[in-house]
């Protein structure tokens, strides 16, 4: 980028910018802006009998023509989605991308080959490359898949495909993550991951924090080195779809992380920070709000805003989006919430925690919180909520998982009326409908239900209640919550300055003496899970990871190990 036109972008005037926009952006709201736009959407190779694409120099440096590598996501039971992006420095306007598929590293005998129309591949969607391959291959199977382009090939990637539903499955796992600012550490976890002989990766949110300046990174440490950059707009938190494309491209350039990309599938939903922390969506002007950003609170900023998030999302994600622009509201235009079957083994529920969310019940109190109880409030909003409690009640698996983005089970002090919650962002804001969707639980038949939930930055196991607190009628446990910890976003021990690990052990002892379904607490340690699944159990292994180390041998280490065997919600510590 030029540094003169850098220097204007930093003199810009945002407030006018917001200003100039406010008009159409307010009456047309969220979804006609979206619809406005070209928005990403996956593309299938077609036959090239020239061969031209195909060819390349083996000695070429893939960096400088994948600058992110590849990726694949959106796993169906034939096919799944890949993804990469061409350097603006290597793009050539007539030059198609050549694409190859096989069951096999070397492409000898590609069961799967074709191009990408150069038309395809511009600055509207940042250079990004999404080639959808659902109906081309066999089910419950690895291949292997590449990219070619003006005589460069990628690196080479390994997908998996899902089982068919009715199909039989003994065994199936995941790696699980959440929440990895990229200032606050480096991501020697994702190599470990790399590592991992897990099916897929799920991830629960946060892919990136919207900050240039490190403000959300330990206020004791601070960015970490080599991980300062500026966004394009001089904004400290994003703003423009170039300051969100240019945070996907920075995170994504990361080696580590792209050696787990490049070996297992991912599943991913969102979170807040994709757009801006702590989002929701106000229905009295029918607008998203973010509050930390400069007039996040007016419907035209959050609504650029917001809709320059979900546009460079969509963009740098592979996931199976539904997206319709010619619905006239955003609720009913974009859809994140799926349904993922592993065969009869487990089936895996998908959900959007923010685009529907109201907002914090406690906003306009100082003191006290009255209204996190109230029977309107929603997390889910009414079609998803409907949609998800009838997959709860139609789901025949042996395992019934939710990937959730925010914890269920309550982290309160004190009891019966006096009992106090004090994460009003998860599900302890939204308690009239989190008992709602928990009561489905336990009416259903579901042999099993398991949560895998991000978020909190620490890591967690216990049990979910239909109710909770002495006031509470009904106390049934209906499944088994587990956390994982963040891979890199700033927890209890990046906050506080604990003398010795003795009192990051009280903390954990605190909460669980104040939270009877809490089994397991652990505050300060950063890394991922993975959970396994069998016709017998269900194993989840927590991993601590050091971030402070920018290695492929970052130290890691076996924090805990629960076991829940079927049919029985029982916690059984295996470390």
């Amino acid at each position: 980028m030029d540094p003169n036109n850098m220097n204007l972008r930093h003199e810009f005037n945002r407030r006018g910018f917001f200003r100039n926009i406010a008009g159409t952006a307010v009456a047309g709201g969220l979804s006609s802006l979206l619809a406005s736009r070209t928005i990403a959407q996956p593309t299938t190779p077609k036959p090239d009998r020239s061969r031209r694409a195909f060819s390349y120099e083996p000695t070429a440096d893939p960096d400088a023509t994948f600058p992110q590598s590849i990726m694949s996501g959106g796993p169906t039971d034939s096919g799944a989605i890949i993804w990469t992006r061409i350097a603006e420095t290597a793009y050539r306007e007539q030059q198609p991308v050549g694409v190859q598929v096989d069951q096999r590293p070397i492409f000898d005998d590609p069961v799967l080959e074709g191009t990408i129309e150069p038309t395809a591949v511009s600055a509207n969607q940042d250079f990004t490359v999404k080639v959808d391959l659902d109906g081309e291959l066999a089910a419950d199977s690895f291949y292997y898949y590449r990219f070619l382009y003006d005589g460069t090939a990628s690196r080479i990637g390994r997908l998996r495909t899902l089982p068919t539903a009715e199909q039989h499955v003994e065994d199936l796992s995941f790696a699980v993550v959440t929440c990895q600012d990229y200032q606050n550490g480096y991501y020697g976890a994702f190599e470990h991951i790399a590592d991992e002989s897990v099916d897929y990766i799920v991830h629960l949110g946060d892919f990136i924090y919207e900050s240039s300046d490190g403000a959300y990174v330990s206020p004791t440490e601070g960015i970490k080195e080599g991980r300062d950059f500026d966004l394009p707009s001089g904004a400290s938190l994003a703003e423009s779809l170039d300051d969100f494309r240019f945070l996907y491209k920075t995170y994504k350039s990361d080696s580590h992380l792209q050696s787990a990309l490049e070996q297992h599938t991912l599943i991913a939903g969102w979170d807040d920070h994709e757009i801006g922390n702590n989002r929701y969506w106000d229905y009295a002007t029918d607008a998203p709000v973010v509050p930390n950003k400069e007039n996040g609170a007016e419907p035209s900023t959050a609504i650029e805003i917001t809709a320059n998030g979900i546009q460079a999302w969509i963009e740098h994600i592979p996931m199976r989006v539904e997206y319709d622009p010619s619905k006239d509201d955003l609720h009913e235009q974009l859809r994140l919430w799926r349904r993922f079957e592993f065969g009869d083994l487990v089936d895996l529920i998908l959900t959007d925690e923010r685009l529907f969310r109201d907002g914090p019940p406690c906003q306009n109190r100082t003191v006290t919180c009255t209204n996190e109880d109230l029977s309107d409030r929603t997390m889910l909003g009414t079609k998803q909520k409907a949609w998800f409690t009838e997959v709860l009640s139609g789901s025949s698996a042996r395992w019934t998982t939710w990937a959730n983005e925010v914890l269920t089970m309550p982290v309160t002090a004190g009891e019966t009326w006096y009992q106090v919650e004090f994460l009003h962002d998860s599900w302890d804001g939204f308690q009239a409908e989190r008992a709602e969707l928990m009561e489905t639980v336990d009416d259903t038949s579901l042999q099993n239900f398991i949560t895998l939930t991000g978020d909190l930055h620490c890591s967690m196991a216990g049990y979910q209640r239909a109710g909770y607190g002495d006031v509470s009628w009904n106390r049934d446990t209906v499944g088994i919550e587990f956390m994982t910890p963040s891979i890199t976003s700033v927890n209890a021990a990046d906050v506080v300055d604990f003398p010795d690990d003795w009192d990051r052990k009280a903390l954990a002892k605190i909460a669980k003496e104040e939270n009877d379904h809490l089994e397991y607490v652990n505050w300060h340690k950063h890394g991922y899970s993975v959970i396994e699944f069998s016709r017998e159990d269900c194993l989840f292994t927590i991993y601590a990871v050091d971030k402070e180390e920018n290695s492929t041998n970052a130290e890691k280490q076996k924090l805990a190990r629960y076991r829940v065997p079927d049919g029985k919600f029982s916690l059984e510590s295996k470390l």
